[in-house]
């Protein structure tokens, strides 16, 4: 587990509260950027390829209209901008930058995956009549798993996980994204109380309105697993009072009988009804299942770090800063890293610090390696 949780927590902590719209700057970026086309469109914007003009980099600009929101609305939508900002782990999205492109079109720059999210690639296997595998599974699942408690380590509650906001990249690696509801908790004993989320995957608690923790990611989670392995939904009905009698029940239809035995047990330690009796990210964390995919998983990743090093400079750059990272972390701690990031940036870094000046070094290098990237 202090692998995992050297990797799940890869870098610095949500740390900014939330900022009105008049703090956020006004300006032309968006003309550094070109729309290539445009990839998905909400009650709210739509989301665009892009190129960067400068970098030739894709990604994507997510472009949202806040002129119709409520002040509620309007603050979720700069808190998604305000939390993926702080947030850098492997099998999350990344973020660019936001910047309003006028005084209604908030606009969020994140990491392009290029074969899309896991919803359509499940409809595609569903189509040709085919199931995953089970090894693709296990290491989809695995990261999206170090994505959750990356999320949950920083009191963070995603609120929507489904497999519509799972993305794959053309090296298969999982993202997880959108963090339009995502919530930052005071402490993980902290519980919400807005019922929000999306049908299929909501938790018994939050459907009945009802306090509820990270355990409701937990559940989430379940119903994402069961629809890597069925193809379908494990809670489904033709009306929200149908859905919500199963989904408090905690029936769902058999697993394909081909998968594994300890496969299938993730999903029942998952969809458990009683939120006290359901698997933490922990817990889950810690069957052997997934403590192998973790472990081929890093070396898959180690891997594919290597092989970028030699293709690009930019890519080079993004290794070095992510293994310097985690070397620096595993070396002073989550909390202690992030302090001195901020004194040495703020100039009031103590004399008096236990900081050898090779740490110092390599902090100030971190911080530069991020300019540039990010």
């Amino acid at each position: 587990m202090d692998q995992i949780n050297s990797w799940s927590n890869c870098t610095l902590s949500i740390g900014e509260e939330v900022q009105q719209k008049e703090k956020i700057e006004l300006h032309d970026a968006i003309n550094n950027y070109q729309k290539l086309e445009v990839k998905g469109k909400g009650s709210y914007g739509a989301a665009y390829l892009a190129i960067q003009l400068n970098t030739k980099l894709q990604c994507i600009i997510k472009v949202i209209d806040i002129s119709n929101m409520n002040n509620k609305q309007k603050e979720n939508a700069i808190c998604e901008a305000k939390i993926m900002k702080d947030l850098k782990h492997p099998s999350v999205i990344k973020y660019y930058e936001s910047f309003f492109e006028n005084v209604t079109n908030l606009c969020i720059v994140m990491e392009y995956a290029e074969k899309g999210n896991l919803e359509q690639m499940l409809l595609e296997y569903k189509q040709n009549n085919e199931y995953l595998n089970e090894t693709v599974i296990i290491d989809w699942f695995t990261q999206l798993c170090l994505a959750v408690k990356y999320l949950h380590d920083q009191n963070i509650i995603h609120r929507d996980i489904k497999t519509q906001n799972i993305f794959i990249t053309k090296d298969n690696f999982i993202k997880l994204g959108d963090f339009g509801i995502a919530k930052e908790m005071e402490c993980k004993e902290q519980l919400c109380k807005t019922s929000i989320g999306t049908p299929y995957y909501i938790s018994p608690e939050a459907f009945q309105s009802k306090p509820y923790s990270q355990k409701s990611d937990m559940w989430s989670l379940g119903c994402v697993l069961y629809e890597m392995i069925s193809l379908r939904h494990a809670f489904d009905a033709k009306t929200i009072e149908g859905l919500g009698i199963k989904i408090l029940r905690g029936q769902y239809p058999p697993i394909p009988k081909h998968y594994s035995d300890e496969l299938k047990n993730l999903v029942t330690k998952l969809l458990v009804v009683d939120p006290n009796k359901r698997f933490n990210i922990n817990d889950l964390l810690k069957q052997e299942i997934l403590l192998i995919g973790a472990k081929k998983y890093l070396e898959k990743y180690t891997l594919h770090l290597q092989k970028a090093k030699i293709n690009t400079p930019n890519n080079f750059n993004a290794c070095k800063l992510e293994e310097l990272r985690m070397s620096l972390e595993s070396q002073l701690g989550l909390k202690k890293l992030q302090d001195y990031i901020q004194q040495i940036e703020s100039d009031t870094l103590d004399f008096n610090n236990d900081l050898s000046e090779k740490t110092i070094r390599d902090i100030e290098l971190l911080i530069q390696l991020e300019k540039q990237i990010f």
